[in-house]
């Protein structure tokens, strides 16, 4: 970096740390990151299995979670979404039916890219059952309709307004709200937080 940028970059934040004071706090950073990844991440994992589990067995959608009574976030279940894919056991008539459309490739395969083509056009007839090449109208056999709906075995977190859910959570955790929880994860535990320094 040359000096005129970093002469600017001072004239812009006056308050900018010293580089070791950064270069400090980057080093806890890292060791605070080793020394709780393994305890962590399982943690942050757990909700995925039961709530999996609320949905299979009960059909729950998600949770929202609450710190002192405001939301800050919620989990939901991810599922599967309805998709047109190559029906395995009829796989042989959809070869067929590659064969006459250029769908095929010389190392006789299914040429990839023809069958994504396929089935980004492929759409059910509602009133049939049939799978039908929209471009064209015909029936394409081989290819069969999954309704979709299954956990895929994943779920997302969002946080309330960005922010917002992450700045209530915290607010709850520093005041030590939790801590009734956390007796088996005392590395979760809140601390007192130490007074600001007056000088």
């Amino acid at each position: 970096m040359s000096n005129d940028v970093a002469d600017d970059t001072q004239g812009e934040q006056q308050t900018e740390l010293p580089i070791d004071v950064v270069g400090l706090l980057g080093a806890l950073a890292r060791l605070a990151n080793e020394q709780t990844k393994n305890v962590l991440k399982p943690r942050m994992d757990d909700p995925a299995v039961r709530l999996v589990e609320a949905y299979e067995k009960h059909g729950q959608p998600g949770v929202v979670i609450r710190a002192g009574g405001e939301v800050v976030g919620w989990y939901t279940t991810n599922v599967t979404q309805p998709r047109i894919v190559v029906d395995i056991e009829n796989e042989k008539a959809l070869d067929e039916y590659a064969e006459e459309h250029s769908g095929i490739e010389v190392i006789i395969r299914r040429n990839p890219t023809w069958e994504a083509a396929l089935l980004k056009h492929a759409r059910r007839d509602e009133e049939t059952g049939a799978i039908v090449d929209e471009r064209t109208g015909e029936i394409v056999p081989g290819l069969k309709y999954e309704p979709g709906g299954d956990p895929t075995g994943t779920v997302t977190f969002t946080w309330e307004k960005k922010d917002v859910g992450k700045n209530r959570l915290l607010r709850a955790w520093q005041n030590g709200d939790f801590n009734h929880l956390l007796r088996e994860a005392p590395e979760l535990m809140a601390g007192p937080i130490p007074p600001a320094e007056t000088s």
